[in-house]
């Protein structure tokens, strides 16, 4: 049942790809019956397509019925098997409505994704029943298994990022293969950009399966079952890139596009059963023990990019682009604004963590740094935050603009030098003045929308920049022990916890009454003004708790409360310029 789930859901993405090349509406509404419709190709083709969606429910439902009847104690069974139904249900739903997903950009492409991850499904429910319900296998995950999924994971994403070039119709915006231009020539627009990102991606995928097959006689070597659908991977690949090449060079049929997506489909499920079988090696395989060192050195690094300051950071950036765009701006321009973002916020913290690496070891919440512990040394910390932040400008100035890279690297330059050189070790208003790095994330976002800086990317500044402080000083609150062994000045040491809470009252009442700029301008309207007064409302109110009580748990709670109002603010604004009911 689920092999033959397998084959019905392969044939439905790849007939719904054949549908694509002819358009998502085909008008077929009156093919019931009609003979006349059938000697059309477009509806006989979308006829097809229904009755093999009616086969792959009919067969999904069996197969997750079954699972649950006799292998609920099997997980790679039953959790795929339940899985594919809500997938299959989701694409019944986006089918009901083609008009709709026209109109949005970017929604045909997330018709085909969820298709791919329905097969997904169904392919790792049938490996699941051939492979984890046999006694002589057992569930690891050592370097091989985990290299299987992260080359599954990110063949995932070079068939979305595919299926993005098809709707954009950019397949045919490099005029060369396998680069752009004649040598290594820059791409010059947005569909040659995500054209050449998709073909940087397949070269990953391929290096990786490569390294998969390379690797397997020493990780798996009593795995005979593993070899065969490395080889046909290997074969699959090989087609693949000579039909992408083909497309490019020989200008080959836009139907090709299909024959290139079940290609595509193949390999992933040629990889998804090498995956599974990585994962559940036989109990008496000997797993060769990797050196850590590789990945320990890895997660070095990405410490000294503080990771969760960069996921706040590009919320901010990412809400500024959906603000100026009053929608969701391209799909390249995203995805590079967030990489040149990241780059940069990681960049930024990198070399910070390099100038601050003598007080880092005295604070009890950072002497678990990379470089108090020795992991990484500190010339090649600052070598690593400073390639971080050249990348960032590069990929910011040719996939977004000039304007965004010299105001994102203008970021990174006043964070490290003004803030961290100067100002935390001198001042108790260091967070205040140094909020100004802090704030420009948004500007970044707008700037790469639009090219310039208007009023409402002034105002996302203020927004953060105000809020800044409240958030900061109800961190400081918490860790003053640490800032004083350090000998950082501040403000609760400074001044006192007493005033620093009074502080933090009168800076919340502050940003609250920035937000309202933003209304009183007209640049914002009804709904964020809502979302503004409520969330405003919370922020006043915890501020002023912990303003009458003082104890740490007030201080906590300002502090995780200011993560969430940031981003729900920004989410509110976002809304709101969609939407467009302003005053």
């Amino acid at each position: 049942l689920a092999v033959a789930s397998a084959l019905a859901t392969f044939l439905l993405v790849v007939i719904g790809g054949i549908v694509r090349v002819y358009g998502p509406d085909l008008g077929c509404s009156s093919c019931q019956g009609s003979a006349a419709a059938l000697t059309l190709l477009p509806s006989f083709v979308e006829t097809i397509y229904r009755v093999v969606a009616t086969l792959a429910l009919v067969l999904v439902s069996a197969t997750a019925i079954d699972a649950w009847a006799r292998f609920r104690q099997y997980k790679w069974v039953i959790v795929p098997s339940i899985l594919a139904l809500g997938l299959l249900a989701l694409q019944f739903l986006l089918d009901a409505f083609p008009s709709s997903l026209e109109a949005f950009s970017g929604l045909m492409s997330a018709h085909l994704d969820s298709a791919l991850l329905l097969f997904a499904a169904v392919v790792v429910a049938a490996a699941g029943a051939r492979w984890a319900t046999q006694p002589d296998r057992r569930f690891a995950i050592d370097f091989y298994a985990g290299l299987a999924i992260a080359t599954s994971v990110l063949t995932y994403v070079l068939l979305a990022v595919g299926s993005y070039v098809t709707e954009t119709s950019a397949a045919f915006a490099c005029g060369n293969w396998p680069f752009c231009g004649n040598g290594f020539e820059a791409p010059t627009d947005a569909a040659s950009s995500i054209n050449l990102l998709h073909r940087a991606i397949a070269g990953l995928v391929t290096f990786f399966f490569l390294v998969l097959v390379a690797r397997a006689r020493s990780a798996r070597p009593s795995d005979r079952e593993l070899r065969v659908p490395l080889y046909a991977g290997l074969v699959l690949i090989v087609a693949q890139i000579a039909v992408g090449a083909g497309v490019v060079i020989w200008r080959v049929p836009p139907v090709t596009a299909t024959l290139h997506l079940a290609v595509g489909c193949l390999f992933w499920c040629d990889l998804i059963v090498v995956t599974i079988l990585s994962c559940l090696p036989l109990a008496n395989e000997p797993i060769p023990r990797v050196s850590s060192s590789v990945g320990a050195t890895a997660l070095a690094y990405l410490n000294l990019t503080k990771p969760r300051i960069i996921v706040l950071l590009l919320i901010t950036t990412v809400g500024g682009m959906v603000i100026a765009a009053r929608g969701l701006p391209t799909l390249e321009l995203i995805a590079a604004t967030i990489v040149g973002g990241a780059l940069a916020a990681g960049g930024a913290n990198a070399i910070n963590c390099y100038i601050d690496r003598d007080i880092d070891q005295l604070m009890r919440r950072t002497r678990r740094r990379s470089l108090p512990q020795g992991s990484v040394s500190p010339e090649n910390a600052l070598l690593f935050g400073l390639t971080l932040g050249a990348v960032s400008f590069a990929v910011f100035t040719v996939y977004a603009n000039l304007l965004s890279a010299v105001l994102a690297l203008a970021g990174l330059l006043f964070y490290v030098l003004v803030y961290t050189g100067v100002l935390k070790r001198s001042t108790p208003q260091n967070i205040v003045i140094g909020g100004a790095a802090g704030a420009l994330p948004p500007m970044v976002g707008v700037a790469a929308v639009t090219g310039h800086v208007d009023l409402l990317a002034v105002y996302l500044f203020a927004l953060i920049f105000f809020w800044t402080p409240p958030h900061f000083w109800a961190l400081s609150l918490l860790t003053s022990e640490d800032y004083a062994r350090a000998n950082v000045p501040m403000l609760p040491l400074v001044v006192g916890e007493d005033e620093t809470r009074r502080q933090i009252f009168l800076y919340s009442i502050l940003l609250v009454a920035v937000t309202m700029l933003m209304v009183s301008g007209r640049a914002l309207g009804v709904i964020y003004l809502v979302a503004a007064l409520a969330l405003g409302g919370g922020l006043i109110y915890y501020a002023g708790r912990l303003l009458r009580d003082g104890s740490n748990a007030r201080a906590r709670q300002l502090f995780m409360y200011t993560n969430i109002y940031l981003a729900l603010i920004f989410l509110a604004m976002a809304v709101d310029r969609v939407v467009s009911l302003n005053l």
